[in-house]
């Protein structure tokens, strides 16, 4: 397992490397000059643009801007906002932990609400159950978030009074409401595949096996047919956390949540290629290291795989 482990973190080094480098460079080649941004219409002093250009690396060949960046991130400094000359590591220790809380919460119910669901649709196959819950689960995934993410504040915050409608001022109470809109979209799918992974697993000749040495029918789905199923649907789970962390920028912004997909929408509209490129290298990082975790964990549900 210490082998495995190590092999997969030697694969993920030219990883970060490559993908932090594409992003650092179609960040800088944006169109537009990021400097001028910051002051609008207005002139600004040469000084003050050499200033600019030399805290911030600009007059360097670009090769040259992204090592002396990459210096300061594995050193965990990425930087200073260029609009408003705060440490991005101060915004991301006020943005991140409700980001986490979103996203946290929103794969908490679809693994609640998804793996239950598929099992029982897997169990009752071609039932009215089963074909109803299809037909749930398509509206689900057909309905785009910020309608759901209106619906739910009309009805569920302003007309039934049940969840704050907007901010973070309620606490973790803040955000069981748009963890549950985000969470709609990807119950749909997690469920979907459980059902099928689990109907796929059940065909499979161990199971037979299984059954004709005489195991008990709840041994067998449980011990054999559940755990196998389970393989996907713990990779669904964790690439959704990863993809939540920065892909919750509507959501955050429909409930008026200060996380990270709400300020990376506010440094797009301003320009500000620093936060936008720590943010997004931080994802990088991020998802990476999820995914480490993944597999790890399918090395434990499945010991071929570290074998192979």
């Amino acid at each position: 397992m210490f082998r495995y482990f190590v092999r997969r973190v030697l694969q993920l080094i030219p990883v970060f490397f490559i993908t932090t480098a594409l992003i650092f460079i179609v960040v800088r080649l944006i169109p537009g000059d990021p400097i001028q941004a910051q002051f609008g219409e207005r002139r600004i002093p040469d000084t003050l643009r050499a200033a600019y250009e030399e805290r911030y690396h600009f007059n360097e060949p670009l090769w040259k801007q992204y090592f002396l960046y990459m210096g300061d991130v594995l050193t965990f400094d990425l930087g200073d906002s260029i609009a408003t000359q705060r440490p991005i590591n101060d915004i991301f220790r006020e943005s991140l932990p409700r980001t986490m809380r979103l996203a946290g919460l929103a794969v908490a119910f679809q693994a609640i609400i998804a793996i239950p669901l598929g099992i029982w649709m897997a169990r009752k196959k071609d039932s009215f159950f089963d074909n109803a819950s299809l037909v749930v689960t398509l509206v689900m995934l057909s309905i785009p978030p910020f309608v759901l993410g209106l619906l739910a504040q009309i009805y569920l915050g302003v007309k039934w009074n049940l969840f704050p409608v907007s901010g973070v001022n309620d606490g973790w109470y803040s955000y069981v409401l748009p963890a549950l809109v985000i969470a709609t979209s990807i119950t749909a799918v997690t469920a979907r595949l459980m059902r099928t992974t689990l109907l796929d697993v059940h065909r499979e000749d161990y199971l037979r096996t299984a059954r004709a040495k005489g195991l008990s029918e709840r041994r067998v789905f449980t011990v054999h047919g559940l755990r196998n199923a389970m393989i996907p649907v713990v990779t669904v789970l964790a690439i959704d956390l990863g993809a939540l962390l920065g892909g919750t920028i509507v959501t955050e912004s429909v409930f008026n949540i200060p996380g990270i997909g709400f300020r990376i929408t506010r440094a797009v509209v301003q320009r500000d290629n620093t936060i936008i490129t720590g943010i997004s290298i931080f994802l990088v990082m991020a998802y990476l290291v999820i995914n480490l975790i993944v597999d790890m964990i399918y090395a434990w549900l499945d010991p071929r795989i570290r074998y192979d």
